[in-house]
C-alpha cells in the first residue's frame, strides 16, 4: 500500500473512520471468528481509509479489465461463425423444421414483465455512461474525492459491496472506462449516506466529481435502483468484503507487478 495511506489522511471532513466499525463491534459476540478478539477483524477496524481506498481502486480496475476480456472473447467468438461456414459447417439443413399447432406455446406468464425489468436495468445504466473515455484515471478520480471529500474506511468497503454484487452477483450492469468514474462516485455517495451520520454538501461533492448537481441526484437514484436497494451494512459484512478484496486483487497485483 504505497501512498495511499499518507497522502491525504489528514484531510478534515464529515467521516467517522473505523468509528463506524468499532461501533458496530460491540454488537457482535466476542465468540463468533469475526469478534473484536480476532487479529484478521482487528485488522480491519484498524484499516486507514487510504488503504481501504486503494482496494477499491484495484478492484475496480480488475473488474473492469475482465468485463474487457470477455467481449474480446466473446467477439472473438462471433467472428468464428463465418469461418466455420467457410469451412462447410452446417448450422442448419436448410429445411423448416415442421412444428404440430399443439406444440406452439405462448411465452411464459412472467416473460413480458422479466422483459420489461431488463429494460429498466437497461436504461439506468446507461445513465452512468460518459460519451468518451475520461482523461482522468481511475486511481487519479479517487485520490480528487478523497483529497477534498475524504470519507471513511467502511464507506469505501461498502461501495465495494455494492459493486460486487451489482458487477459479479446479480449481474446488472458491467464495468466499463467509460461508466466505472460515475458508477464510483455514485456508490461513495450513497454509501455515505448510508453509513454517516454527516455527509457533504450535494453541490460539492458534484463539482469535486465532475458532474452537475442534477447529474449527481440521477445517479444516486439510479445506483439505488440497480443495487436493488439493499444498502444495509454491517461489521460482518465488511469484514467479509474486505476478505474478498484481498482475495481477488492479490493475483491481480502480482501480474501488474
Amino acid at each position: 500500500m504505497t501512498g495511499w495511506g499518507t497522502r491525504f489522511e489528514g484531510s478534515q471532513g464529515p467521516q467517522m473512520d473505523t468509528n463506524f466499525l468499532r461501533a458496530q463491534s460491540e454488537d457482535l459476540d466476542p465468540s463468533t471468528e469475526d469478534g473484536p478478539g480476532n487479529p484478521e477483524a482487528t485488522g480491519i477496524y484498524q484499516m486507514l481509509p487510504g488503504a481501504a481506498l486503494e482496494l477499491l481502486c484495484v478492484y475496480i480496475e480488475l473488474l473492469v479489465k475482465k468485463a474487457v476480456d470477455e467481449m474480446d472473447d466473446s467477439q472473438a467468438d462471433v467472428a468464428s461463425i463465418p469461418k466455420y461456414r467457410a469451412q462447410g459447417g452446417s448450422i442448419s439443413s436448410g429445411e423448416a423444421t415442421p412444428v404440430n399447432s399443439t406444440e406452439i406455446h405462448c411465452c411464459p406468464a412472467g416473460y413480458n414483465e422479466a422483459r420489461r425489468d431488463l429494460m429498466q436495468l437497461n436504461v439506468l445504466s446507461k445513465r452512468f455512461l460518459s460519451k468518451r473515455v475520461p482523461p482522468i484515471t481511475i486511481k487519479d478520480y479517487l485520490l480528487r474525492l478523497h483529497r477534498y471529500c475524504p470519507m471513511s474506511t467502511a464507506v469505501y468497503l461498502a461501495t465495494s459491496m455494492y459493486l460486487t454484487r451489482m458487477v459479479t452477483v446479480e449481474r446488472t450492469i458491467s464495468l466499463n472506462p467509460k461508466n466505472m468514474h460515475r458508477l464510483v462516485l455514485a456508490g461513495l455517495r450513497v454509501a455515505m449516506k448510508t453509513l454517516e451520520d454527516l455527509s457533504y454538501p450535494h453541490s460539492r461533492v458534484a463539482k469535486v466529481g465532475g458532474v452537475t448537481e442534477r447529474e449527481l441526484s440521477k445517479l444516486e437514484i439510479s445506483f439505488c435502483f440497480l443495487v436493488d436497494f439493499e444498502l444495509r451494512v454491517d461489521a460482518h459484512m465488511l469484514i467479509d468484503q474486505a476478505r474478498v478484496l484481498e482475495k481477488s486483487i492479490g493475483p491481480y497485483t502480482d501480474t501488474v507487478n
